[in-house]
């Protein structure tokens, strides 16, 4: 399986560090072949130009590749995770209010544009891109734009949100609350036409979230290498994962689902999209959904139809 994941996203590089650095996936049965990017924009379209078979990333990035390739699906939640507005705290930005002609950047492929974009029209501006200056740029690229003064804002999350806020380069004017975002993995047709292989794949995804929950200092390590983020910052991020802020004792505990109120959520940015003319024709998120996989993958752990976590060895330290 050739398996794409984000080198820039915290609480979720945990646990595909684990699954490239541990015997895990050897152990379901399943060869992983590693691919990285920098966020879900360039992941999407290496998904939609068939070079990966997986892809994980927010739900919006996520539902743009199946609206392109109905053959992929979602397949799981992979974890829980926070974003951020951002401004520099020379120009007395204090709010989401204050932007009115100020410039913001945002990867426009990403979730947290449609949906900063959403609260600005909620806020009262009426057409956001003549009343502020909105452009696309790449997470990479944040810290030196602001540095630089090319924009005055950017929306943005874990890490590159805490290296901005710590290096004083940009101070939060908004933060998400748990739950406005999500965090999903989609799998292509190479891999869905063999459900086997499919079910041993999520198996292999639980067992990682569960030996980086009791391993987060080793996984954070290997992702600080793979993100150049000191590991005491991707510390401060896993709290934001509802198993990565703890040792999770019990494999079986770990649900990844993704729910009716998950799918509600998302299929309401997506009409919004639509709405604003961001997109051009409506994806219908139910149908991009399939949880039989997953539930299958947790029923058979729960019932002990898994390989022995005592087994999981370090094979690439």
């Amino acid at each position: 399986m050739r398996i794409g994941y984000q080198s820039l996203w915290a609480s979720v590089g945990e646990i595909y560090e684990t699954l490239a650095h541990t015997n895990i996936l050897e152990l379901n049965g399943v060869t992983g072949d590693f691919k990285r990017f920098t966020y879900g924009g360039p992941l999407g379209e290496a998904a939609v130009a068939g070079e990966v078979d997986t892809a994980v990333a927010a739900d919006t990035p996520i539902l743009r590749v199946i609206g392109r390739r109905a053959d992929f699906k979602v397949i799981n939640r992979t974890h829980d995770w926070v974003w951020y507005v951002m401004a520099r705290p020379d120009i007395g930005v204090n709010s989401l209010a204050d932007l009115k002609g100020k410039k913001l950047a945002a990867p426009f492929g990403t979730t947290v544009f449609p949906r900063t974009y959403r609260k600005l029209v909620d806020l009262g501006f009426r057409e956001p891109f003549k009343e502020m200056t909105i452009i696309n740029q790449d997470i990479a690229e944040q810290a030196a734009a602001l540095q630089a003064k090319a924009v005055d804002a950017v929306v943005t999350w874990p890490p590159t949100s805490e290296k901005l806020r710590t290096s004083g380069v940009a101070k939060p004017i908004y933060t998400a609350k748990k739950g406005e975002g999500a965090g999903w993995q989609a799998v292509g047709p190479d891999v869905l036409k063999d459900r086997d292989l499919t079910v041993r794949y999520l198996k292999s995804y639980i067992m990682a979230v569960w030996w980086a929950s009791n391993n987060l200092q080793t996984a954070g390590k290997w992702f600080g290498e793979t993100s150049r983020i000191p590991p005491e910052l991707l510390r401060t991020f896993a709290m934001d994962d509802r198993y990565l802020r703890a040792p999770v004792k019990d494999v079986r505990e770990i649900d990844l689902v993704v729910t009716d109120a998950d799918i509600a959520d998302a299929q309401a940015v997506m009409d919004f999209l639509l709405e604003q003319k961001l997109l051009t024709s409506k994806v219908d998120v139910k149908s991009a959904v399939d949880m039989s996989y997953l539930r299958q993958a947790q029923e058979d752990i729960k019932a002990g139809k898994h390989p022995v976590l005592s087994s999981i060895r370090i094979t690439k330290p």
